[in-house]
């Protein structure tokens, strides 16, 4: 019994791969179930990203008091241990609000996630078992249990881990800049200057992991593929002593399959050390802009403090948006593999159906799928 090889698992014409934009169309009807929720979660990102660009400012007029430079409003007239507990009490407050805020906001975010994986799992077993036998015919079992397990499973993050997250980054990105341009515009221009290469990378480097990851999960479908077809036809396996070459084959296939996850591996890893040589770059260049500065009496060490702060975290949402940016592009390519069976359309509908509901397409199969995969007519 010899597998079916990946080629063979593909369809022979495939459709124009649809764009990142209508893939996540896919997935607004099921993200509209939970938008109570979803909102919540978004509100919830406004103070968190206060609160964590407020912090370095705390820490800058800790510097400021102690050299006796100039401080906010609310400092000026206190001693230095009033004006210390002060900002101490605020930035106990700020951490507070973080980690309260952040626990409830995350905590709504994966219960959205779960909910859209659980309705798309439904779904698709759903459209699945309406296909036609020809279909089963020539898609081997292995390659739909991926479909139905791994890749329904990596949509959670698309939406919870991924697209949430990417709009807390830039959220928090923007009131990191606004802020360091109301304190010093030169160090926050040289700042944002930086963030203008390292975007070109990521992007860069996103796609060609999207690419890789791709190829990864179709030998993926193909390593299930061979594992079920030589489980289930053991008989004939062993009658044909065929035990030998069936195992070189699946080796080989599994080396296919450790290539291309080596892939993905190393362009994810080219992104983290990329920021990182970025992170450290512009703190040296606070360093050496802003000591030029205080030479200059142009610059208080207070301020200075605060953009060495500000200077790590704004590269910190930069990190993890290129770490959740890596997710969505292995849940779009999960959502795309899965959208390929959505659009299989139904050539068999049930007579009984059809009258009950008027049209074949206003069964509730058809209610439920069409917002999901803008299906060809048959």
């Amino acid at each position: 019994m010899t597998p079916a090889s990946p080629a063979s698992e593909a369809e022979t014409v495939r459709s124009p791969r649809p764009t990142d934009l209508r893939l996540f169309r896919i997935l607004l009807p099921y993200s509209k179930r939970s938008l109570r929720l979803l909102v919540v979660a978004l509100l919830l990102l406004i103070p968190l990203a206060l609160a964590g660009a407020a912090q370095p400012i705390i820490i800058g007029q800790a510097v400021a008091l102690a050299k006796q430079e100039p401080v906010m409003p609310f400092l000026q007239g206190r001693s230095l241990v009033e004006g210390a507990q002060l900002l101490i009490w605020l930035l106990v407050l700020t951490l507070g609000v973080q980690l309260s805020l952040s626990g409830v906001q995350g905590y709504l975010i994966q219960k959205v996630g779960q909910r859209i994986t659980a309705s798309i799992r439904d779904d698709l077993f759903h459209h699945v078992t309406l296909l036609a036998t020809r279909f089963f015919d020539r898609t081997p079992v292995g390659r739909l249990i991926t479909r139905l397990t791994s890749d329904v499973d990596a949509l959670g993050d698309v939406f919870s881990t991924g697209a949430i997250g990417v709009v807390s980054d830039l959220l928090t990105m923007l009131v990191i800049l606004v802020v360091m341009f109301s304190l010093q515009w030169q160090l926050a221009l040289m700042l944002l200057t930086l963030l203008f290469p390292i975007t070109g990378l990521i992007i860069y480097f996103q796609q060609q992991y999207r690419a890789a990851n791709y190829r990864s999960r179709e030998e993926l479908s193909a390593l299930n593929s061979t594992l079920q077809e030589n489980i289930v036809g053991i008989n004939v396996v062993q009658l044909f002593r065929r035990e030998k070459f069936n195992a070189e084959l699946f080796k080989t296939i599994n080396q296919r399959y450790v290539h291309e996850v080596d892939r993905t591996i190393f362009f994810d890893s080219a992104v983290s050390a990329t920021l990182e040589w970025i992170a450290l770059a512009a703190i040296g260049g606070v360093l050496w802009l802003g000591s030029l500065l205080v030479m200059q009496n142009t610059l208080d060490f207070g301020i200075l403090t605060s953009f060495i702060l500000f200077a790590q975290r704004l590269f910190d949402p930069l990190r993890q948006f290129a770490e959740r940016f890596t997710a969505i592009q292995a849940g779009l390519t999960a959502l795309e593999r899965v959208s390929d069976i959505l659009n299989e359309p139904i050539e068999i509908r049930d007579p009984e159906t059809t009258k009950k509901y008027g049209t074949a397409d206003d069964s509730p199969a058809s209610a439920c799928l069409l917002p999901i995969a803008e299906r060809n007519p048959v």
